[in-house]
């Protein structure tokens, strides 16, 4: 006589609780004159050279500089080159586009935010790597929003400009993953935007810190997809 075979129970994890009483962010249409590209602090400082040349003044040896900016460097370059990629697709295709700078308004350290006083990052008007990234720079049309602190929501008129624009959501990439992307990002779900972040097209100092941020934004206040994957929906309007 065979034995009756005995299902086992399909093991339950924190993950399967989580999606039974709440529901994944939804996917939203991405569209020109609806969503508008946020391109945040791509500047010359965030590169590898700045910091390398930064720390070779304060005395530190450069070859060891250069070999422990390395993995960083790389990632940042990596983004641009993706940034670049989607800024063509999104120029053609009509998507409103936004650069938003750090930069105080004067050489006065007091007119820049107090956090960033904090911690010594203060970029005067004419601090020497405070340009855009040349693959990634404005074009004539584009617009350019300053500010002097880390959320770029928080602190201008980019929210009553967006909202007079009409745009409902936005595509965020840029600098730095962890600091003012994420600052961005939840702000601008705060507000109701709907929010894509693009995994490949933003990054910080620490992969970890970086893929740490994403796993925590994704499908809870913002759509993480892929450059490519982007590319192919825009592609496609």
């Amino acid at each position: 006589m065979k034995k009756k075979q005995v299902k086992k129970k399909k093991q339950i994890t924190f993950e399967d609780v989580i999606r039974t009483l709440e529901s994944p962010y939804p996917d939203f249409e991405i569209k020109p004159g609806k969503t508008a590209l946020i391109l945040i602090d791509m500047q010359k400082f965030v590169l590898g050279e700045h910091l390398v040349k930064g720390a070779v003044k304060a005395g530190l040896d450069e070859k060891t500089v250069r070999e422990v900016v390395k993995d960083y460097d790389t990632r940042v370059k990596k983004v641009v080159k993706n940034v670049q990629r989607l800024l063509k697709v999104c120029r053609k295709k009509g998507f409103d586009i936004i650069h938003v700078k750090m930069q105080g308004p004067t050489d006065n350290p007091r007119h820049t935010a107090k956090v960033n006083r904090k911690i010594g990052l203060i970029i005067p008007p004419q601090f020497e790597d405070s340009d855009f990234i040349d693959e990634v720079k404005p074009i004539p049309g584009e617009l350019v929003i300053t500010k002097t602190n880390g959320g770029a929501l928080s602190g201008t008129n980019l929210d009553f400009v967006l909202r007079n624009m009409d745009i409902e959501s936005l595509i965020i990439v840029g600098f730095l993953t962890d600091q003012c992307v994420l600052a961005t990002s939840v702000h601008a779900a705060d507000l109701g935007y709907d929010v894509l972040l693009l995994e490949d097209g933003c990054t910080t100092r620490y992969k970890e810190l970086h893929d740490a941020v994403l796993l925590a934004q994704k499908d809870v206040c913002a759509k993480v997809k892929t450059t490519d994957e982007v590319i192919k929906i825009i592609e496609r309007i």
